[in-house]
């Protein structure tokens, strides 16, 4: 009698479980700023500095020295990525008051500097966030493809035919 009692208690718990996950409202634009600044922080822990800065300068349309910059200020890479995607925004919905995402950037980077949070500035110049979450998260993405690219560089892949291992002078296998 006991084992079925803890049976229908199981089975409860388990048809319960889908549906209150499903019942969650879904996550904020301020949650999803925050888990994209952390997953970019994440991602550049084991890159090259360097080679990251280039790379989130090559995917934000700006100079390599203007994430360098960013990075002297103490800046981490996910509040970098989230402000050049702001910038980004910002340029172009005001394109006549900021011609260019570095002078986007001057003002957002003003702002945080006061202590203003990424919703209240949204606001103020109305960004929609989710755009902002959406190009962070695109070109997080596309960092993490040219990593795996570089990191894969010169791997043999199964299947694939192996390199070429002749000389080029002499045309004889390299031993």
């Amino acid at each position: 009698m006991r084992r079925v009692a803890w049976l229908l208690v199981g089975v409860s718990m388990l048809g319960n479980g889908p549906v209150a996950a499903q019942l969650l409202p879904p996550a904020s634009d301020d949650v999803k700023i925050q888990v994209t600044q952390q997953e970019m922080d994440e991602d550049a822990a084991g890159r090259n500095p360097t080679s990251y800065a280039e790379s989130m300068a090559q995917q934000f349309h700006v100079d390599k020295e203007v994430v360098e910059q960013l990075r002297q200020a103490k800046a981490r890479w996910g509040e970098i990525g989230i402000r050049l995607a702001f910038a980004q925004e910002l340029a172009k919905q005001d394109a006549k008051s900021f011609p260019s995402v570095e002078a986007a950037l001057s003002k957002v980077s003003e702002q945080r500097g006061k202590k203003a949070g990424w919703r209240a500035m949204a606001n103020e110049f109305g960004i929609d966030l989710g755009q902002v979450v959406m190009q962070a998260q695109q070109a997080r993405q596309q960092m993490r493809a040219e990593a795996k690219k570089e990191a894969t560089a010169g791997v043999v892949k199964p299947g694939a035919p192996p390199p070429d291992r002749t000389e080029k002078r002499g045309g004889a296998p390299n031993r």
